[in-house]
């Protein structure tokens, strides 16, 4: 990795509301003290002619540096934890969509806890729990969410060959094991649908 790579990750950091702490971070890249403070140097450098509304400033009580201003809350290990567990145990995802979802949590997660974590999947996966690689709901799921905001009838196409003319999505629910789409028919009468059941649907 190269310096311009460094300092990029360290931006990056300090962007997302990081407070980054000197030791941590030169232990972390292997640098010594004069790299990391030519670092801090091109930052500041880079805030000053970009005329940027942050000053990076620097707390001597943990030798940590940060960007004034507005501060994110970054997603934190305990916060996605639950996640974590809810998503193997609920089995109502396939693998592949368990992964994405969580690839989207981790890349805002702090080094250290991304790593405990990735720790925690891999003792998740070898204990068997019996996660099968299902055809992925993801797509189909914000898709759903977006007809029934825009209160859009659709067309159902079943997995067992069916046809639904015409129905009215009401709502997501997960029940049971199972992700299902409440909808009203032409008669009014709500049923549930198992978005495994679902083959595809057009808006109409």
């Amino acid at each position: 990795m190269n310096k311009s790579d460094r300092v990029l990750i360290l931006y990056e950091r300090l962007k997302h509301g990081e407070r980054v702490r000197k030791e941590l971070f030169m232990d972390e890249f292997a640098v010594g003290r004069r790299s990391f403070d030519r670092y801090i140097e091109t930052i500041r450098l880079m805030l000053s002619e970009t005329f940027a509304p942050h000053e990076l400033l620097y707390d001597a009580s943990d030798n940590s540096y940060y960007l004034s201003g507005e501060k994110r809350e970054r997603l934190r290990g305990v916060n996605t934890l639950p996640i974590v567990l809810l998503l193997f145990g609920s089995r109502v995802l396939g693998e592949s969509d368990i992964v994405s979802v969580l690839h989207g949590l981790f890349v805002n997660l702090p080094s250290d806890d991304r790593k405990h974590l990735e720790k925690t999947i891999i003792r998740i996966k070898e204990e068997n729990v019996g996660i099968q690689d299902t055809p992925s709901l993801l797509k189909m799921l914000w898709d759903l969410n977006l007809v029934i905001e825009r209160k859009q009838k659709i067309h159902l196409f079943l997995t067992d060959g069916k046809e639904i003319d015409s129905v009215q999505p009401l709502g997501l629910v997960f029940s049971n094991g199972r992700l299902l789409l409440k909808a009203t028919g032409d008669t009014g009468k709500a049923k549930e649908y198992s978005l495994m059941a679902i083959r595809y649907f057009t808006p109409l």
